[in-house]
């Protein structure tokens, strides 16, 4: 039964295309705007303002950011504290002693926000 629909299906679909066959068909045709698209376009364009400037940081956000930050501190212990559970149940000193790096270093963070 396949092998009778198959060859159905093949002429239907090279009866029902032949606009596409020929879509690579050898055409002139221009690629770049003529002059009135141009000026049309330049027309829509938005006029030229000033270039928008950040203003400059203020102190308190600065000391903020580098002293660390709460939440910063937490995430980091909670991946510090899975290091360490990882590494006690594999058996693996360095993931240990790199999860208890990591959680101290997220308890130093969450310790100086606080402060």
């Amino acid at each position: 039964m396949r092998f009778v629909l198959l060859p159905g299906v093949a002429l239907l679909a090279l009866v029902a295309s032949p606009a596409r066959l020929t879509a690579q068909a050898a055409a002139s045709s221009r690629i770049a705007p003529d002059h009135e698209m141009l000026l049309a376009t330049a027309e829509l364009r938005a006029p030229a303002t000033q270039p928008f400037r950040l203003a400059p940081p203020t102190g308190s956000l600065i000391a903020q950011r580098t002293s660390g930050n709460k939440r910063e501190g937490e995430i980091l212990m909670i991946v510090g504290a899975a290091g360490i559970v990882t590494g006690l149940l594999v058996d693996e000193d360095l993931i240990t002693i790199a999860g208890a790096g990591v959680a101290g270093f997220g308890l130093y963070l969450y310790l100086e926000a606080t402060h």
